[in-house]
This record gives C-alpha cells, sequence and structure tokens, in this order.
C-alpha cells in the first residue's frame, strides 16, 4: 500500500469513527435502556436497608450517577472474598436485602455464585429475580461501567462529568 493511499483511508476510518460518536450522542434513549434506568433509579424506594455489591470502583461511580443511594460494597477491595461476604451480613442487617450486580462475564457470575451461596446460612435474601431483569434489559452490555454510555445520550439522566 502506497503512503497516499494509507493516509486517505486513515482520513476515512476518522471521518467514520467520528461521525459514529456524534451518532450516538444525539441517539435518543432506547426502550430496554429507559426501562433499566427505572429499575435501577427506584431501587432506594423498592427496597429498605438495600446493600448493592459491584466489583469496582468505576461501577460504584456509575450507580451513583444514576441515582442510587443504597448502600454499595466493591468486592475488588484488599480483603479476602469471605470478609466481603462478612462485610455484607453486618451491612445489610436482619431485614435488609442484598443485589449482587457483579458483571455478567464469567468471572463477575462465579463471584455472583460465590456471594449468593455465602449469604444463604445467613438468612439474607438476595435479589435474584431483579440482578435476572437488569441482565435482560442491558442486551449486549457485560459490564455495570459499561452503562456509562447512558449519559452520552441526548434525553439522558444528569450525570457527573468525571464520569464519562
Amino acid at each position: 500500500m502506497t503512503k497516499k493511499n494509507d493516509d486517505s483511508l486513515r482520513g476515512k476510518a476518522e471521518i467514520y469513527r467520528s461521525h459514529t460518536i456524534e451518532q450516538r450522542r444525539t441517539m435518543k434513549l432506547r426502550d430496554n435502556e429507559r426501562a433499566l434506568l427505572e429499575i435501577i433509579q427506584n431501587l432506594d424506594s423498592k427496597y429498605v436497608n438495600l446493600v448493592v455489591v459491584v466489583e469496582g470502583n468505576r461501577d460504584v461511580k456509575v450507580l451513583r450517577n444514576l441515582g442510587l443511594k443504597a448502600t454499595i460494597i466493591k468486592t475488588q477491595s484488599k480483603l479476602p472474598r469471605y470478609r466481603v461476604i462478612e462485610q455484607i451480613v453486618e451491612e445489610t442487617g436482619e431485614k435488609g436485602k442484598v443485589l449482587v450486580l457483579t458483571d455478567f462475564d464469567q468471572e463477575g457470575k462465579d463471584l455472583c455464585s460465590y456471594i449468593e451461596r455465602g449469604l444463604e446460612p445467613t438468612g439474607i435474601k438476595t435479589l435474584k429475580g431483579v440482578r435476572v431483569r437488569i441482565r435482560n434489559l442491558m442486551g449486549n452490555w457485560r459490564c455495570i461501567e459499561e452503562l456509562v454510555s447512558l449519559f452520552k445520550r441526548r434525553d439522558s439522566p444528569e450525570q457527573d462529568p468525571s464520569v464519562i
């Protein structure tokens, strides 16, 4: 390939990329995205003493910017897994509920399963149905942090600019 052809291909790719980004910004939220936002934003009012379990800091940031005020516990901390479960039990209390929102990749599913098995003997209720509903509405997204793309839509909720 000559230098001239190479430059023109790069230019075309850049034009396409910038056009695609601009197109995403002008798109409106789809029905499934709107329903997903509604579920997340209504968690606080629907469940008393809710504890949400996520993997990392970016997941916490995205959920906070979507309006979630519930206690959030990160699994990616310096604590071993069994201590994370103890922390969840301590935060939840007797009448609380736990929503495990680890990612929907294999590692996240394994972690979710581990947490749910660890909470079974304590009698703390996990919101498995809500997790399934959120997963179904996420479509191709596999990670909670990917929900940041909702903020790039024209009719998206208010967000902290540091999230994007």
